[in-house]
């Protein structure tokens, strides 16, 4: 494992204000979209996915930094949603430095991973009581209509932060991976 230099902790530093900035500044439409009782603000999770281009620790930082920084501007079941963040994170930057998955496949795992976490937290708010359901959904409908729209979520931001990380390394802001065509 490499050592984590002081570029790497400004760079997470910096991942996590664009990730804490992202849902405050981009608040209506194109960028916030609502169905029903779920919302999903559009290239909010590219900090953390970038994050998880460039190693495990920064990944971590990144989604632990912008999961607090829901705590203080989100209602509590969105900032534990957020708190997934941190599982698919880990688990994509593992698969991206242990194994020679292509972008494909580390897109749609983490996308899984990602949803079904949503869903979960989802069901266990609205089931205990610790959130209350809009009227007229039931919470297994809130369930599936959060683990759809994080699934296609996470793609769309999946494929913002492909194109942002792309132009990152031609600057030399970021290191290069394998999946990116060139080696660290």
């Amino acid at each position: 494992m490499k050592k984590f230099s002081t570029r790497d902790m400004v760079v997470a530093a910096l991942l996590i204000a664009v990730g804490i900035l992202i849902p405050m500044i981009f608040t209506g439409l194109p960028f916030r979209i609502v169905v029903g009782p779920y919302s999903a603000t559009l290239m909010a999770h590219v900090p953390v996915i970038i994050a998880m281009f460039i190693s495990p620790l920064t990944a971590i930082l990144t989604a632990v930094g912008t999961t607090i920084g829901f705590f203080f501007t989100a209602p509590l079941v969105v900032a534990v949603r957020a708190a997934s963040h941190i599982a698919f994170a880990l688990v994509g930057s593992y698969i991206i430095t242990h194994t020679k998955a292509n972008l494909v496949t580390i897109c749609v795992v983490t996308a899984l991973i990602h949803a079904v976490l949503e869903g979960v937290v989802v069901m266990i708010f609205f089931a205990t009581g610790l959130s209350a359901p809009q009227a007229g959904y039931s919470t297994e409908i809130l369930a599936l209509i959060t683990v759809a729209g994080t699934f296609l979520h996470h793609i769309v931001d999946y494929i913002i932060a492909c194109a942002v990380y792309k132009g990152l390394i031609r600057a030399k802001a970021v290191p290069a991976i394998p999946q990116f065509g060139k080696k660290s």
